[in-house]
């Protein structure tokens, strides 16, 4: 059976990169599911695959009568193992949100790395970003075991409420500001965390009844447009020439 305990290594050091700049350079922190994906990646493959077994627990999740770290290792827990190879495929021809590749490159060229957290399967999110692995600084996402006839979600066990603990990953970077895009219940507790939040969906309303500040978006090019320029930021040389790699 493949283990669940997964060691989580230390970030690497950042240095300040911009000119001029004193402190420490900002980190995007980008959820994945409704995010980065136009879609919610774990609901589609759950209405795909096994849509009469998690129908009742996507309902309750939605209303927030369950939580995301009992919610979902149970949507999980209903897809068979020995559909994972279709399951990979099926995420990997769901579209992304416009502008994702484009944005990567920005961050790129601004020295902005951009960390990836998930509450979805780890092998999911890891085939679908895998065009753009190289402007990733790193991907967190639930890890997922395969040894039994139904697939085994690993959760946190010091996080009571979440699946991925994503306020935990972002402190492993202190020092930095914080920069998230979110879009659902996953990314309510880290937007808190947040120097900046760029919101849409469910985390947009939610911020907004608390009165906390966000910036909506509808895809990555409006995120580019609100991004926050540090100073002597700005495109590098040579960013109108280079393109984004094609979805595969």
């Amino acid at each position: 059976m493949t283990a669940c305990a997964r060691s989580i290594s230390a970030p690497p050091a950042l240095t300040p990169v911009y000119p001029g700049q004193r402190g420490s350079s900002p980190i995007v922190f980008c959820d994945f599911d409704g995010t980065i994906t136009q879609a919610d990646t774990l609901q589609a493959v759950c209405e795909r695959f096994a849509p009469a077994a998690t129908r009742d627990v996507l309902a309750a999740i939605a209303t927030g009568a369950c939580s995301l770290r009992a919610g979902v290792p149970r949507l999980i827990g209903s897809l068979r193992t020995e559909d994972a190879a279709d399951i990979r495929r099926f995420v990997c021809r769901l579209p992304l949100r416009a502008g994702f590749g484009s944005f990567l490159l920005r961050m790129r060229e601004r020295k902005v790395p951009v960390v990836v957290l998930s509450s979805g399967m780890d092998f999911c999110v890891a085939a679908r970003l895998a065009p753009w692995q190289a402007l990733i600084q790193s991907i967190h996402a639930l890890p997922v075991a395969f040894g039994d006839p139904y697939l085994r979600a690993c959760p946190s066990l010091a996080d009571p409420a979440e699946a991925l603990p994503k306020t935990a990953f972002m402190q492993r970077y202190p020092g930095h500001p914080k920069i998230l895009i979110g879009d659902s219940f996953s990314d309510q507790r880290a937007a808190l965390q947040a120097d900046c939040v760029f919101a849409r969906g469910r985390l947009l309303h939610y911020l907004r009844r608390r009165r906390v500040s966000a910036v909506p978006y509808r895809n990555f090019h409006d995120i580019l447009r609100r991004f926050p320029v540090p100073p002597g930021g700005g495109a590098g040389k040579g960013s109108r020439r280079r393109k984004p790699p094609a979805p595969r």
